[in-house]
């Protein structure tokens, strides 16, 4: 179980961000606990609305929980308890939201986020969080261990119980560069090579299984076997092979002889080949799926929205149904009222109260106290109704906007992924191209041209000939052969020399005159 918490202020954004349906396959509110608005919106705007009293800033504390294992209801608010037990927010407004996401692998997962306020209304002062981190972490482990939760490494080294064999390769530098290029982990390289060796039983068998894998085994140079993967990147096959000695893999590889296996060069050139192949056509269908996929999701996108715009529309008629209803109720029964004896008997006595200047002056303000005016009940009566109403109208368009909001940031993060994917498409595209141009390079078909002494010049003199005598066509049929460009050079310094004797003119205004000239 991982549990990450933090402080933090603008409520409103972070229930933006918990509505986001864009990024999580499902979004449900479980609890808002502790205040008067029952959304998310109106949750974070009342605890923003106490904080205004404080000096705190970040008024609000947000934690993730993370369980590896699925987790029922029961044991999330257990944990739930049990947290802000530990953190000492016990009794504070909190609001829990579960979001339904599917992981690396493509599997749906359930996490839960929990959001308190930190302000203590009884002292207006937020609460102080010391150490939460090392507090979360120590949770994480109880709770893990009572719900039968495996650990992840590092709690592991946290807690203390068990030393951590680091399993993992140590990337070098080029390592993380292909990592970043291709998006494979050298991890995941290995175990495929693993994989591939272990059910190999001869050395034949192991370069098939590398094959389906789109791997090629070489003879390197410095190496006695390198692998060359799909990218064209060259590996040890000593150093991704786990659990087994090197001395063993050159045993079991043995029968294989040098010139059975290609060349690195060569290997790059096989995968090339096979990429181009693969590759051919698969452009188009790129392209279309994307589009496919774009026009999917914004459909899917637009639907949702359309399903939620429609439920708050009902919800809303439902009210305006439900208001008219009152409304006409409260009519009715005051109707009914005002035609009984008992009604025309006060009523008339409160108009000669008011109208009697004398008995207005001494039962004026019983009258007011008592409400002895059915006419004046009737009208509070219909002024707390129409108050009533008003706020649930107001209550519907504060909904309004925050659904107007959440569609603006789903859309916006629909953009974003679809930018990412559509630049993730031109990186496979350009690592192609340039694959394509190293194996060429490597192949030899770039080779660096040797030129003879003079070579360079002629063909210099050609191209510049050939440019001349586009402007000079006409004089083409009055010299038989037009100048180069080393005679034409020759020409122009002759004729800015200055003649023998004749000193070149200084421009005025410049240098230094010396006294011996």
């Amino acid at each position: 179980m991982i549990l990450k918490g933090s402080q933090r202020a603008n409520g409103a954004d972070l229930a933006v961000h918990l509505m986001n349906s864009f990024d999580n396959e499902r979004v449900e509110i479980a609890q808002v606990y502790g205040t008067v608005a029952d959304d998310l919106m109106g949750a974070f705007a009342e605890f923003e609305a106490v904080a205004q009293g404080t000096k705190a800033e970040k008024y609000l504390y947000s934690l993730s929980i993370n369980p590896p294992d699925e987790l029922t209801r029961e044991q999330y608010f257990e944990a739930i308890e049990a947290i802000e037990n530990r953190l000492g927010l016990s009794g504070q407004p909190r609001a829990v939201v579960f979001h339904v996401k599917a992981d690396k692998h493509g599997v749906p997962r359930e996490h839960c986020h929990v959001v308190w306020s930190r302000i203590d209304v009884e002292n207006m002062k937020a609460i102080h969080l010391a150490h939460d981190k090392r507090k979360l972490m120590d949770m994480a482990c109880e709770l893990a261990h009572q719900y039968g939760l495996d650990l992840p490494p590092g709690l592991k080294a946290w807690e203390g119980r068990q030393r951590h064999e680091k399993d993992a390769l140590e990337p070098t530098l080029a390592e993380k560069a292909q990592q970043d290029q291709t998006g494979i982990t050298p991890d995941q390289r290995r175990a495929e090579i693993t994989s591939c060796y272990e059910q190999a039983d001869t050395a034949q068998a192991f370069i098939n299984a590398l094959e389906q894998k789109g791997y090629v085994l070489a003879r390197g140079d410095r190496r006695g076997f390198v692998v060359v993967d799909k990218f064209a990147d060259v590996h040890s096959l000593t150093r991704y092979i786990k659990g087994h000695k090197a001395k063993d893999i050159s045993a079991r590889l043995a029968p294989l002889k040098p010139e059975d296996l290609p060349t690195v060069d060569q290997a790059k050139e096989i995968v090339r080949r096979r990429k181009q192949a693969r590759e051919e056509g698969e452009g188009e269908r790129r392209r279309q799926d994307s589009d496919q996929r774009c026009r999917k999701a914004e459909e899917a996108l637009a639907a949702g929205h359309a399903e939620r715009r429609a439920e708050l529309l009902q919800k809303e008629q439902e009210l305006l149904t439900r208001q008219q209803e009152e409304k006409l109720s409260l009519h009715a029964a005051q109707a009914r009222e005002a035609g009984g004896l008992l009604f025309r008997m006060r009523s008339a006595v409160a108009d000669l109260i008011g109208r009697a200047p004398g008995l207005r002056s001494v039962l004026g303000h019983i009258q007011k106290l008592t409400h002895l005016d059915p006419k004046e009940r009737h009208q509070l009566e219909h002024d707390a109704l129409a108050r009533r109403h008003a706020r649930e109208k107001l209550d519907i368009a504060r909904q309004k906007r925050m659904q107007a909001r959440v569609e603006t940031r789903e859309i916006q993060a629909l953009q974003k992924a679809l930018r990412r994917k559509a630049h993730q498409a031109r990186k496979l595209d350009n690592k192609a191209q340039q694959d394509f141009y190293d194996a060429a390079r490597d192949q030899g078909l770039w080779r660096k041209r040797e030129f003879k002494e003079g070579d360079l010049s002629v063909e210099f003199n050609d191209a510049a000939e050939f440019v001349e005598g586009v402007d000079r066509a006409g004089e083409a049929e009055e010299e038989d052969h037009a100048p180069d460009w080393k005679h034409r050079a020759d020409d122009l310094a002759k004729s800015h020399r200055p003649k023998h004797g004749h000193k070149p003119k200084r421009p005025k205004g410049f240098g230094h005159r010396r006294d011996d000239e």
